[in-house]
């Protein structure tokens, strides 16, 4: 005989974590050759640091990276989500981020929640500039705090998803800024 349903076991449970995605895609234009900017973005751990609210990104094997985000709830609690990827490299055309979860065990406190992130970064060369179209997919489940708890699964849902686009907006335009400026510093040499 299986159990009764019940509704607030179901609740709470939905209560617990919120389920959020977001997309953003963005064309660079640098002034430079195409081999420059591919070897350019070839530095993942270099290209990724240069996203807003990174604590750390670092190589764990070959082709694989964990890139850390920290970020606040708004009620005073940290949070930090981490992404285990790998790099897809097609010489001069593209380059793929995948999520993998083959990464190291995670060693931070307070709200840890892995999440899954996909990118591609497409170069075209023009004349004396290369232009790189990069679309970045974010995908996670984020605990909710206990003291929030009360609050309807519908309602948090929505709050969810607007601090979701907020922080792609934020992550995205913050990301541009920081890249075109090192991208020219590290074509000078200064990088």
């Amino acid at each position: 005989m299986s159990a009764p349903y019940s509704p607030s076991v179901t609740n709470e449970e939905h209560r617990r974590a919120v389920d959020l995605s977001g997309a953003a895609v963005h064309l660079f234009r640098f002034n430079g050759p195409l081999d420059l900017a591919y070897e350019y973005f070839c530095d993942i751990p270099a290209v990724f640091s240069l996203l807003p609210d990174v604590i750390e990104v670092f190589a764990y094997a070959p082709n694989r990276y964990r890139l850390v985000v920290g970020a606040t709830d708004g009620h005073g609690h940290a949070m930090a989500g981490y992404f285990d990827i790998a790099a897809v490299f097609e010489p001069h055309r593209l380059i793929r981020i995948v999520p993998v979860d083959d990464g190291p065990p995670i060693d931070l406190s307070g709200f840890v929640f892995p999440g899954q992130l996909f990118a591609e970064a497409v170069f075209y060369p023009h004349a004396h500039i290369t232009e790189v179209e990069y679309a970045v997919e974010l995908a996670m489940t984020i605990p909710v705090p206990r003291v929030l708890w009360f609050m309807p699964g519908h309602v948090l849902q929505s709050i969810g998803e607007r601090a979701m686009e907020h922080k792609m907006n934020h992550m995205i335009s913050g990301f541009s800024r920081a890249i075109d400026a090192d991208f020219h510093s590290w074509i000078r040499g200064e990088g």
